[in-house]
């Protein structure tokens, strides 16, 4: 197994792409923290089907923004298994909206919990992968952070502000045994998409290559190979997952 003994961290855990991470991991051996922000009955389920055989995933509810719930949290962690080898940060919502129609609640909102939540996670847990001398760090962006759409200003500037992060820790600490990429989704079938227009989502498959939605097993088994020892020579590198997406 990739993951074998592997203690993992995955934020934005009850639903979609993240639960799905949260399910390849276990069956590849990692323990998992699934953080969530407000599904309990979600996250209760997953645990329940997870945690049959074995304890293999907690799930621990409360914000990414939160400085103080991410510092404590991965504090516990390793004293509970010593050690954190990988954390992907996948939490991230949308307010989608044209620069000039948007409120300034709704660009900060998109901008804390996007960009501001994935740099907390980072920073809390590269003293800890610095010591050991090892770990991985995926951060879920967007297609929209590589090449930008005009109607989702905050959604799209938080994602391409990911990238720029992403870079710069990956060529600070690749050389102290840590890989740090990023994963840019295309369209993924997923309750986030529920309120696209038909027009809009067909316009969107239109300018892609594959001409079909993109499932959240495609993207969870990029994650994996980002998580594992199979990319040990990968950093600095955004992947791509979107069926060939031509803008």
């Amino acid at each position: 197994m990739l993951l074998n003994e592997k203690v993992a961290i995955v934020t934005g855990a009850t639903r979609g792409i993240g639960k799905e991470i949260v399910e390849t991991f276990v069956a590849q051996g990692a323990f998992v923290y699934g953080i969530y922000a407000s599904n309990d009955a979600a996250a209760q389920q997953i645990e329940g089907a997870l945690n049959r055989e074995q304890i293999s995933v907690a799930y621990v509810k409360g914000s990414v923004e939160d400085r103080t719930f991410i510092h404590t949290l991965f504090k516990n962690i390793i004293k509970s298994h010593g050690q954190i080898d990988v954390l992907v940060n996948n939490a991230g919502i949308t307010q989608d909206q044209f620069l000039f129609k948007m409120d300034e609640q709704d660009w900060q909102k998109v901008l804390n919990i996007n960009f501001g939540g994935t740099y907390t996670c980072c920073s809390e847990a590269l003293p800890y992968m610095e010591a050991q001398k090892t770990g991985k760090i995926v951060n879920v962006v967007s297609v929209t952070g590589v090449a930008g759409r005009e109607a989702q200003t905050n959604y799209g500037t938080s994602k391409g502000a990911i990238i720029g992060l992403t870079r710069l820790l990956a060529r600070k600490y690749h050389e102290k045994g840590i890989s740090i990429n990023a994963i840019a989704p295309g369209m993924i079938q997923t309750d986030m998409i529920d309120h696209v227009p038909k027009e809009k989502l067909a316009n969107f498959l239109r300018f892609t290559n594959a001409k079909k939605l993109g499932s959240t097993k495609e993207v969870a088994k990029n994650v994996l190979f980002l998580s594992s020892e199979l990319s040990d020579y990968v950093t600095d590198t955004v992947l791509k997952v979107d069926g060939g997406f031509l803008r």
